[in-house]
C-alpha cells in the first residue's frame, strides 16, 4: 500500500512539474517586442490588434489600432470572446502569413492571444511584451481616443 501510494505521488510530481516546465516555456507566437518596434511595423503595414475590453479601447487606444476583445466583460467578470478567432481571421482576410501585433494593456492577455493565432496557423504574430499601459504610454506613442 506505501509503495503503491508512492508511485502516485511521484507519477503527479512528475507530471505536475512537466506541465510547469512546459506552461513556463511555451510560446508558439514569433516573439515578444517593444512599443517602438510595435510601432514601426504598424507604419510598415502590419495589423495593430487591440485585444483589450471594448471600455478600454474607448477611453484611449494605440493610434490606427484595431479592437478584437479576447475577453468581455461581464458582471464583473471576464468571459472569452467566442468570436475573437472569426474576427481575427476576418481583418486579416484569412492570410495566414500576414503581420499581426497584438497589444493589452500590460502584455498578459496578448501572450494568450498570440498563442492561440499561432494554434490556428499564423505565423507571424509578435506580442507587446509590456503592453499599451506600461511601454507604449510610457513611450509617447502616437494614440487616440
Amino acid at each position: 500500500m506505501k509503495k503503491t501510494f508512492l508511485i502516485y505521488l511521484i507519477l503527479a510530481l512528475s507530471t505536475f512539474l512537466n506541465a510547469q516546465i512546459n506552461y513556463n516555456t511555451a510560446k508558439l507566437y514569433k516573439d515578444d517586442i517593444s512599443a517602438k518596434l510595435a510601432y514601426e511595423m504598424q507604419e510598415d503595414g502590419a495589423l495593430l490588434i487591440d485585444v483589450r475590453t471594448k471600455a478600454e479601447f474607448k477611453e484611449l487606444r494605440a493610434k490606427s489600432s484595431i479592437n478584437i476583445p479576447i475577453f468581455y466583460a461581464k458582471k464583473g467578470k471576464r468571459v472569452f470572446n467566442k468570436s475573437f478567432l472569426r474576427e481575427i481571421h476576418e481583418v486579416s482576410n484569412k492570410n495566414l502569413s500576414k503581420k499581426i501585433i497584438l497589444i493589452c494593456r500590460s502584455g498578459s492577455r496578448t501572450k494568450l492571444a498570440s498563442n492561440l493565432l499561432a494554434e490556428q496557423g499564423f505565423n507571424d504574430i509578435y506580442n507587446v511584451k509590456y503592453g499599451f499601459q506600461f511601454d507604449w504610454l510610457k513611450e509617447k506613442l502616437p494614440t487616440q481616443k
